[in-house]
């Protein structure tokens, strides 16, 4: 089991979970999450990590999770500078770090903002939308009718959506010890998806020097990830096919990977 900890952010309290007693502050690896998730997707991984001596880190994005939020609805920018307070409150001198959907943008913003800070970046997804589709997911994830209903059966849509996107293996106790964090703070559980939508991410790659693993997953963004392809700069940046994979990975497959994580880390 990770341990947890608040750190005094930029929008108030920020909430993180560790692998290690104490974290690294040339080698940590760290961790932003999906919307309208928390840290608690990476708990598993963590637990995988500490037995390696791997020290990660997964933070609760302002908002989500036990992280107070910011005062207005934020953007991908706004939660890229919480993460650069953090890593400098902690006297971070370099890091890793691996963003999970919304968190791949956030992770994007970072390492742009702080490429001298930055030795590797890792995305879960890098979706490079066209109008249309941007269009098409605010109109799924940005309907606020569907955030709360009287009768109880936004829980019902939302388990469902789970449910469909869950990785073959993922087990019902898997799915329970994260469905959870969706529900946390509802009036602003779309603010995630709203900055994702937001930010220019192919713009935000075509600056990143850095090594870049971007793992492909045959989620919701399976088919829009690749052509993440031609704005990759550097050399050894390559995205791998995880076309069997989908979310909950993290908990299926979890030393699998950790292995393919960390190869591309230490090499």
């Amino acid at each position: 089991m990770s341990k947890k900890n608040y750190s005094n952010g930029l929008y108030g309290q920020l909430h993180y979970r560790q692998s290690l007693p104490n974290i690294d502050t040339n080698e940590s690896l760290f961790c932003f999450h999906m919307s309208p998730y928390s840290s608690v997707v990476y708990e598993n991984f963590l637990s995988e990590t500490a037995t390696i001596n791997k020290s990660v880190v997964a933070i609760d994005t302002p908002g989500f999770g036990n992280s107070d939020p910011t005062l207005q609805p934020p953007t991908i920018e706004d939660y890229a500078d919480a993460m650069i307070h953090f890593a400098e409150d902690l006297k971070i001198k370099s890091l890793n770090i691996m963003g999970y959907h919304t968190g791949s943008k956030i992770a994007l913003e970072v390492a742009n903002k702080k490429p001298e800070l930055i030795n590797k970046v890792i995305l879960i997804s890098a979706p490079i939308f066209n109008q249309e589709e941007v269009n098409d997911f605010k109109s799924h994830y940005l309907n606020k009718d569907k955030i709360l209903k009287s009768d109880g059966s936004h829980l019902q849509d939302a388990w469902n959506e789970v449910l469909h996107w869950s990785m073959k293996g993922r087990s019902i106790e898997h799915i329970s010890e994260t469905f959870h964090a969706r529900l946390i703070n509802p009036k602003i559980s779309w603010w995630g998806h709203n900055a994702a939508f937001n930010y220019n991410s192919a713009e935000a790659i075509s600056k990143i020097d850095s090594p870049m693993l971007i793992l492909n997953p045959g989620d919701d963004l399976y088919e829009l990830t690749p052509r993440a392809q031609k704005y990759l700069q550097h050399p050894q940046s390559r995205i791998m096919d995880l076309k069997d994979w989908s979310h909950g990975f993290l908990d299926v497959k979890t030393s699998e990977a950790a292995s393919i994580i960390f190869q591309f880390l230490d090499n």
